[in-house]
């Protein structure tokens, strides 16, 4: 596991760590977006399976709720210690 120090380069790298995976998040969320838009693009293509398929992709959807509350929770996590880094460097303990 990486180590940040108390330096302005160790909050950077915190808030650049939250901000990758805000990015990731919303990467991940397009993606499903996208795949439920090409499915439903296909529609009558996919005949009796157009339903099994999207059943299947909202099932994807609702697991991935949990997932993108945790890393909402975490990146809001890891600000806070960037901005506890922060005070402390402004304090001169850095």
């Amino acid at each position: 596991m990486a180590k940040y120090g108390i330096s302005q380069e160790g909050a950077s790298a915190l808030h650049q760590l939250a901000s990758d995976m805000n990015s990731l998040m919303d990467s991940i969320e397009q993606s499903g977006q996208s795949l439920t838009s090409t499915v439903r693009g296909l529609g009558e293509g996919l005949g009796t399976y157009e339903d099994q398929i999207m059943d299947l992709v909202e099932q994807v959807h609702r697991e991935q709720e949990p997932g993108k509350e945790a890393v909402t929770q975490l990146v809001g996590e890891i600000n806070k210690m960037a901005q506890r880094i922060e005070s402390l460097l402004g304090a001169g303990l850095g």
